[in-house]
């Protein structure tokens, strides 16, 4: 019998109402999205961060700008078809 290895996933601790900074992992929490995304945004200039010690924080309100900045969803209604049995055999 083989030994199952139990991987446990990394929590990422909660974003405490009115914050100002949040790590990369927090921020790509809130947007969902993955940290090489934040990453990018930050190098497109479409979110701000800061340095403190070495790490590298987010502003959190560029964040609700950036989301703000975002389309809406256009998500087409689903295409309703007869179930199999009831369509006509050609």
């Amino acid at each position: 019998m083989s030994q199952i290895e139990i991987v446990q996933a990394k929590t990422v601790p909660p974003i405490f109402q009115g914050a100002i900074l949040c790590s990369i992992q927090q921020a790509s929490a809130m947007i969902g999205r993955g940290t090489q995304a934040i990453y990018d945004l930050i190098g497109a200039g479409k979110i701000r961060a800061v340095k403190s010690d070495g790490r590298t924080l987010v502003v959190v309100q560029s964040l609700h700008e950036y989301a703000a900045t975002l389309p809406p969803a256009q998500i087409k209604s689903p295409v309703r078809r007869q179930p199999q049995r009831l369509r006509m055999t050609a």
